[in-house]
């Protein structure tokens, strides 16, 4: 007997909804992972977003061993205006009217790159994305940076913590305001291994047509 129209259809949302909760998983991490921090101002008035004084202080390889000696740790961290797209709301982009776009990023002396999908909740940006992470020319030789070209394949994932000055609550970017932040910079979790997840799905539903058929 032939598969219902119905029970087709069903099939197909179950194997959408499978791909989209493993394709989730691509903001998941994998070292190498840079310590940062700094402080912050954010400009209600502008809705713009800016940094100073970050600096990295921490590596992790990946191995576990940690980089003391890695010449990327006490560099300067740079970030390109980001502008938040509008008022009460958390995504920020570049100027102007801060929505879709990137902006510049980079780990002064050792790689450029560009920063998206800059969206805080609670405080925290869970994981912005770089791209077309870029080795300087001339750049002393670092472990980190190597390892982070390795295993992110050009790209990149940045997660980051705001915390207000004026009483240590996590930052909602609503009024004039500055704190200090922390964060991360690392590289994705290989996508091949959401595809090869996305495709076993497809498998396994074209199986279970033929059964029900």
């Amino acid at each position: 007997m032939k598969i219902s129209r119905k029970k087709f259809l069903t099939g197909i949302l179950f194997l959408l909804a499978g791909i989209f909760l493993l394709s989730a998983n691509v903001s998941a991490v994998v070292p190498p992972y840079l310590t940062f921090g700094g402080n912050y101002y954010y400009d209600a008035a502008t809705r713009e977003l800016s940094f100073t004084d970050v600096t990295a202080y921490w590596i992790e390889y990946t191995d576990t061993s940690y980089g003391f000696d890695d010449p990327i740790l006490y560099a300067a961290l740079s970030f390109g205006t980001l502008m938040n797209s509008a008022e009460n709301n958390l995504g920020f982009g570049p100027p102007p009217g801060g929505t879709a776009g990137s902006v510049d990023f980079s780990i002064d002396g050792f790689i450029t790159a560009n920063l998206y999908n800059f969206v805080v909740v609670n405080g925290d940006v869970e994981w912005a994305g770089l791209s077309n992470i870029t080795p300087v020319s001339g750049a002393p030789d670092s472990r980190y940076v190597n390892e982070l070209l390795a295993n992110g394949g050009g790209g990149g994932i940045i997660s980051m913590n705001f915390t207000k000055m004026e009483n240590g609550n996590p930052e909602d970017f609503i009024a004039t305001s500055s704190g200090a932040f922390g964060g991360i910079v690392a590289a994705p979790e290989p996508a091949s291994a959401i595809l090869f997840a996305a495709g076993s799905a497809v498998l396994a539903f074209r199986r279970y047509r033929k059964k029900r058929i």
